[in-house]
């Protein structure tokens, strides 16, 4: 019953947001604000954001080991600049990226 109710309607659709905020302190002493949005809608009658924001990034990850993009075995974080770099472009690519703003 409960999950009759969580259903979504007919043509509707959800939102996923995301937004990660650092002060950061640059060499030379200065200071400013950076944060970094994700913004996602899902496709009303489709996949839903999360399901995007899940699946497109796993894909990309596997076919990028299929291809030999990514070597390194086991399981990664995309913390270093080879992994990171060409998993953000091809996140782009399909729709998924961050906006960035300085404050």
């Amino acid at each position: 019953m409960l999950e009759d109710l969580m259903q979504y309607e007919q043509g509707e659709r959800n939102l996923v947001m995301l937004q990660h905020k650092f002060i950061v302190e640059w060499a030379d002493g200065k200071e400013d604000t950076l944060t970094f949005t994700l913004e996602s809608y899902g496709i009303p009658d489709g996949f839903s954001a999360m399901a995007t924001l899940v699946g497109v990034p796993c894909g990309i990850a596997v076919q990028f080991v299929l291809d030999g993009v990514i070597k390194t075995p086991g399981v990664l974080a995309p913390y270093t600049k080879e992994i990171c770099e060409p998993l953000r472009i091809a996140l782009e690519s399909e729709g998924i990226g961050m906006i960035e703003k300085v404050l």
